[in-house]
């Protein structure tokens, strides 16, 4: 075999796609051709580099729009290239060498551009931090909070303390409906804002989280498909975590976000209980 031969089943060869007779003749052209060993290590180092990478999904409409870029099956009016034109050209052993050099190179850029953005970006990171936060909730409460304070500073502090800490009243502090009790308080250092985080219990032992934020927005659910609902007379946000509902809504100038609520008809409970008491309360 020649080295022109050898270059067009290089691809083949690494891939292990080729018979055993043509296995054994480009092994033993590479054996003394350094040229066509370079080439060969070309495909090694690339595919070295693209497997240490992660892939963001790209979005769904990204190839219908390189399609359309690239014209249409039989050309443009201007008869520049076509997508099928361009799609044969990558058939070509140079030419794959090079669109897989250029995709490494695009794939490491972009996830580093990507990755910097989105270290960057508050609201982002909070999303994702939280999203963890919810998906681990309704399986381990314990597991899920672990993961708010490996990320964000916080303290654990009795409720007269975060008075003192945050500068307000909790809305915990003026007690709980019938059936729950106050576990463990923390104050934690959250991108938007410090805010009130209260583990309860319920009678049943199990867990439920109620944390108040002074931020305006008040949606840390990022994508997740929310219901928009009256409780009680407030309007509040509402999604579904499988088997367990959040909820935020907001109580006078800050927001209170309930996660792990049983039902709609537990949010209309709290929602009108800490309503009633806000109301009670001299001003």
């Amino acid at each position: 075999m020649d080295c022109s031969e050898v270059k067009k089943l290089l691809s083949a060869y690494y891939d292990d796609e080729l018979s055993n007779d043509k296995r054994t003749a480009v092994a033993d052209h590479l054996a003394g051709c350094d040229d066509c060993a370079r080439e060969l290590d070309v495909f090694r180092n690339l595919s070295a580099i693209t497997e240490g990478l992660s892939h963001p999904e790209p979005p769904a409409h990204i190839w219908h729009q390189l399609e359309k870029a690239l014209g249409s099956e039989h050309g443009d009016s201007l008869g520049r290239p076509t997508f099928f034109s361009w799609l044969a050209w990558t058939r070509q052993p140079a030419a794959r060498v090079g669109l897989a050099m250029a995709a490494a190179i695009l794939i490491a850029v972009g996830w580093f551009g990507y990755s910097t953005w989105f270290e960057r970006d508050p609201e982002h990171q909070l999303a994702a931090v939280f999203g963890e936060y919810l998906d681990e909730f309704h399986r381990d409460p314990s597991a899920a909070q672990n993961i708010l304070l490996a990320n964000y500073e916080g303290q654990t502090v009795d409720v007269e303390q975060v008075v003192q800490t945050v500068g307000y009243r909790p809305a915990v502090a003026d007690g709980l409906p019938e059936g729950y009790t106050v576990g463990q308080t923390y104050v934690m250092k959250m991108p938007c804002c410090t805010c009130v985080q209260c583990l309860c219990q319920r009678s049943d032992g199990t867990t439920i989280a109620i944390f108040e934020h002074d931020d305006k927005k008040a949606d840390w659910f990022g994508d997740r498909p929310a219901t928009e609902a009256e409780c009680n007379g407030t309007r509040c946000s509402l999604v579904d975590l499988d088997d367990k509902i959040a909820a935020t809504w907001q109580r006078g100038k800050r927001h209170i976000t309930v996660v792990g609520a049983e039902d709609r008809a537990e949010v209309e409970r709290l929602v009108a209980w800490f309503d009633d008491r806000r109301r009670a309360l001299p001003h």
